[in-house]
């Protein structure tokens, strides 16, 4: 039977790649378009002529499919484009084999490459993590310095580099690897379970590519050195076959190619071996919490050192994971804050103390202390919502909602201060106009303190903890302790010890004149009760 004869069992033209063989593979015929392709070297089986260009990653084999006799699709690469091979049995002897292109249209193709672009490797990424099998990995490489080069040499240059690289890169990896661009500066390898043992031989042979690539920019080039990449490989797959889980198995991979960076840029990484959770795995976990509601805050007393009565307490972030798990915040914070969600949990913990500031409304008034970052600063319009929030729980409880002392207190250490105190104290006007007073935390822990007393018009003075747990054995400590109040008493500003641990501690304190006191000797913190969907709709308009 010729190919010819194909059209009357729903064949194709001939532009198609389309191969007649029988049960054992041997090639019948082939269309015009599989000639060109794959053409024939000697008496060469079907599976023999495709290998040449195409790794089939899947099961069964070809072979198999052939010999089995029923419609089968295989999925494979060809020239970093994944391809379906459709095996359609016509008879007992005699098999139709049709080559489809599957997820890289033009469409998906970076212009500047050629390369599949992120979607189609992201399509790719997650049709393996959801049902795919064990054994891939994916590789992320990261061009060293690109920014410089385009500041400094121009664009023509960086995407000169860019266009470059990725044909140095393709030519040094294995064809049945399949790269895509995954960000301006960043490409992207799926690599097959076949290939997986070899990472990092692979990653590799990508740095000495990349060495191979030229800036061609005259005299300024040599001044930037070669190129170089940092690179990063991690397991890739469902979560039973990878110790990583699906949804944090990207994070990841930025993590370990951060870690190459890190370390002084151009090596390889494997995100496997990473010791600790990265931060973009937990800024991951971070975000999912915010958007489930599991950030929650924890309520811990502030008493008046003289009588011994609770007249404030501070809201300390909390993060719960979906099994239960309360996570403190000094193991989320950090993340937050290199990925700049701090204001964020600000805005939630704020928000929550708002509401939980109008449900006790039967109680003693209180001050609540919440901690706000730097971050929180760059972002008028969550100051604005606050503002509009605290206004509207003034009027639930009676208040005028004007300028008179309100409850809560915004606390901030020099650390999280803009640079520019004049700036933050622009940032921060509406919210003192509106009557919201200030705190500055952790005093005594830096040297530029006492700017930020000159130039913010703070209410509370929070002295550093780590003075207060040393007071007991140090006289140096005593001494700067005591020295912290009587500047505070000079200026009118109310102090408040952290980190009080035991009675003797208090003690001191009081004799000091310090005016209040927190820390586990007058109560840990504990979680206020959980908001529900309809308190936190009240009070989240963002």
């Amino acid at each position: 039977m010729q190919l010819d004869n194909v059209a009357a069992y729903g064949g194709a033209d001939s532009g198609m790649v389309v191969f007649l063989c029988t049960a054992s593979g041997r090639v019948l015929s082939a269309s015009p378009r599989a000639e060109e392709l794959f053409p024939a070297d000697g008496e060469q089986t079907l599976r023999e002529r495709l290998e040449s260009r195409l790794r089939l990653n899947t099961t069964p084999s070809l072979g198999s499919a052939l010999i089995d006799g029923e419609e089968t699709s295989l999925v494979g690469l060809m020239d970093n484009r994944e391809i379906t091979l459709g095996v359609t049995p016509l008879n007992d002897h005699q098999r139709m084999v049709v080559m489809i292109e599957s997820l890289c249209p033009p469409t998906s193709l970076d212009s500047l490459t050629g390369l599949p672009d992120r979607s189609a490797m992201l399509e790719r990424i997650r049709e393996i993590q959801s049902d795919g099998e064990g054994g891939h990995r994916l590789m992320l490489i990261d061009i060293d310095r690109l920014k410089t080069v385009n500041d400094y040499l121009g664009y023509h240059v960086g995407d000169r580099v860019i266009r470059d690289l990725a044909v140095a890169m393709q030519a040094a990896v294995p064809d049945d690897v399949m790269a895509s661009r995954w960000s301006g500066h960043e490409f992207m390898l799926l690599i097959p379970p076949r290939q997986a043992e070899h990472s990092s031989q692979i990653a590799e042979r990508i740095r000495s590519a990349a060495a191979s690539v030229r800036f061609n920019a005259g005299e300024k080039a040599t001044q930037l050195g070669t190129v170089t990449v940092s690179i990063g490989h991690g397991a890739l797959g469902p979560g039973e076959t990878s110790r990583t889980q699906p949804r944090d198995q990207l994070s990841s991979l930025n993590a370990a190619v951060y870690e190459a960076k890190r370390t002084g840029r151009d090596r390889v990484v494997n995100a496997d071996r990473l010791q600790q959770p990265s931060v973009y795995t937990t800024g991951g976990a971070l975000d999912r919490a915010i958007h489930e509601g599991r950030i929650v805050a924890a309520s811990q007393p502030i008493v008046d050192l003289k009588t011994g009565e609770v007249v404030a307490d501070e809201a300390l972030a909390r993060m719960i994971t979906p099994e239960g798990d309360v996570i403190p915040a000094g193991l989320f914070i950090e993340a937050a804050s290199r990925l700049q969600m701090a204001h964020r949990i600000d805005f939630e913990i704020i928000n929550q103390t708002i509401t939980n500031c109008v449900a006790s409304i039967d109680h003693r008034p209180m001050a609540h202390f919440v901690n706000i970052s730097g971050d929180f600063l760059q972002h008028p319009e969550l100051m604005e919502q606050v503002i509009s929030n605290a206004r509207a729980a003034c009027e639930c409880i009676g208040g005028s909602g004007q300028v008179e002392v309100k409850p809560l207190v915004l606390e901030m250490t020099e650390r999280e201060v803009l640079e520019d105190t004049a700036d933050a104290f622009s940032a921060l006007k509406p919210l003192i106009d509106f009557g919201l007073r200030l705190a500055l935390d952790d005093f005594g822990s830096g040297y530029s303190s006492y700017r930020y007393l000159l130039d913010m018009p703070f209410t509370f003075l929070k002295i550093e903890g780590a003075l207060v747990q040393n007071m007991s054995e140090s006289v140096r400590a005593q001494k700067i302790v005591q020295h912290i109040q009587a500047m505070a008493k000079d200026m009118g500003l109310i102090t408040v010890a952290e980190f009080i641990g035991d009675t003797r501690t208090a003690d001191m304190l009081r004799e000091m004149g310090i005016d209040w006191g927190q820390g586990f000797h007058f109560g840990r913190p504990e979680i206020i009760r959980p908001l529900t969907n309809h308190n936190r709709a009240m009070v989240h308009d963002i």
